[in-house]
């Protein structure tokens, strides 16, 4: 045991019992965290991405096919996306009168006579 009566080798070997320790904590919290994050639930993801890019304020310019998305408000368009929504599959950008138009373009018509069941809303 002369090795361990060396105040330079005892801090040597405790730091290297240190490092090693420190090694495979963060390979523990690397592997949960990766496992948290691929249950969270992906609106959740979104708006974590979202509240990420407002707080950077990298949002990006709208990418709204206006023409096709809304053809009844193709002058709405700010140009300044603030959120994502899936259009075919995919997430884009866009800003909040395209969001809106959208949403609007893609309710259904209102116009059944009461009591028909053709009131989409009840």
């Amino acid at each position: 045991m002369a090795g361990y009566d060396n105040p330079r080798r005892q801090l040597a070997t405790a730091w290297q019992d240190a490092v090693t320790a420190l090694g495979q904590w963060r390979k523990q919290v690397t592997a949960a965290t990766a496992e948290a994050l691929d249950k969270l639930d992906p609106a959740v993801r979104a708006g974590l991405e979202a509240a990420r890019a407002a707080l950077a304020g990298n949002w990006g310019a709208c990418q709204c096919p206006c023409a096709t998305a809304h053809p009844q408000d193709k002058g709405v368009c700010d140009g300044n996306a603030i959120l994502t929504r899936r259009v075919t599959e995919a997430d884009m950008p866009l800003c909040a009168p395209c969001a809106v138009a959208q949403g609007v373009a893609e309710m259904p018509k209102l116009g059944g006579a009461a009591g028909t069941g053709d009131n989409p809303w009840r």
